[in-house]
């Protein structure tokens, strides 16, 4: 049955609490479209988890506020949680904190009304580079969340994905310039720390993963469209499923520039893999 109002009522619970390392507690936003299941007697919802962007350093969970609307109002769950920036904790933290938030979901798959094995992940930019390296390292101990910051729940769960979006996102440290604010988040130059330059890249992690899709735009100054366009190629050498689409006319700030054009795009994405 339509809804009155074109789009169905969305519940949104905030400031739950997820992780608490020594820099402070970090907290997550849900929301969950009214009516629980995908239609009566349905299957649990598919859930979305959204990572900000922000050089990894700025950036709050509200900023993805629309987002998450949009996407609850087309019958996805999200969350969206904050996570340590570059100024508090250097390279693992952020994804580990990402991981946790994974967990935390999955954990809590009851409460929420959803499908503890239909979970992915969408950011823009930085949070880009996240959603695509936590999808490409299900699991990976070496960014599993510290036992000693969360529940035991949450510590046992997993953190793989079934799919994940991103949007205007760098995916090779290796290679691309020297930049301050990916100095500051790996802990110094490329020469300083090779081996977390080569860590944090998604593109070192090719052994296997879910469908992935990749949006940016052919304007973007910030970070080139082949960026995702030579990452896609990776992705297809190795494997694993995945789709680019690179939008003309439009700059780095694709959610600003083009909302709707990114989010039909994802709800098209993962209504093949999540419904």
């Amino acid at each position: 049955m339509p809804y009155p109002f074109g789009s169905p009522p969305v519940e949104v619970v905030r400031d739950a609490a997820f992780a608490s390392p020594s820099e402070g507690i970090l907290s997550l936003d849900v929301y969950l479209p009214v009516g629980g299941r995908d239609g009566d007697g349905g299957a649990r919802r598919a859930l979305v988890v959204l990572l900000h962007g922000g050089g990894w350093r700025a950036g709050d969970k509200a900023d993805l506020r629309d987002a998450a609307f949009a996407l609850a109002e087309r019958r996805f769950a999200c969350a969206v949680p904050n996570f340590r920036g570059s100024d508090e904790a250097t390279f693992p933290a952020q994804i580990r904190d990402v991981k946790a938030a994974i967990r935390w979901c999955r954990a809590n798959a009851d409460a929420l009304g959803v499908d503890p094995e239909r979970i992915a992940a969408f950011g823009p930019s930085t949070g880009a580079h996240l959603a695509v390296l936590a999808a490409l390292s299900a699991d990976d101990p070496r960014f599993a969340p510290d036992p000693a910051h969360v529940s035991d729940a949450v510590s046992e769960a997993s953190d793989a994905l079934a799919a994940a979006v991103g949007v205007a996102g760098l995916y090779n440290f290796e290679h691309t310039p020297e930049r301050a604010e990916l100095a500051a988040f790996l802990g110094g130059s490329r020469s300083d720390a090779p081996e977390r330059y080569e860590l944090a890249s998604p593109s070192s992690h090719l052994g296997g993963g879910p469908p992935i899709l990749l949006l940016h735009g052919a304007d973007d100054d910030v970070v080139p469209a082949m960026a995702s366009e030579l990452f896609y190629d990776g992705l297809e050498e190795a494997d694993v499923e995945a789709e680019c689409v690179v939008a003309d006319g439009v700059g780095h700030d694709v959610l600003g520039e083009q909302f709707e054009w990114a989010v039909d795009w994802t709800e098209g994405f993962l209504d093949r893999h999540l419904r």
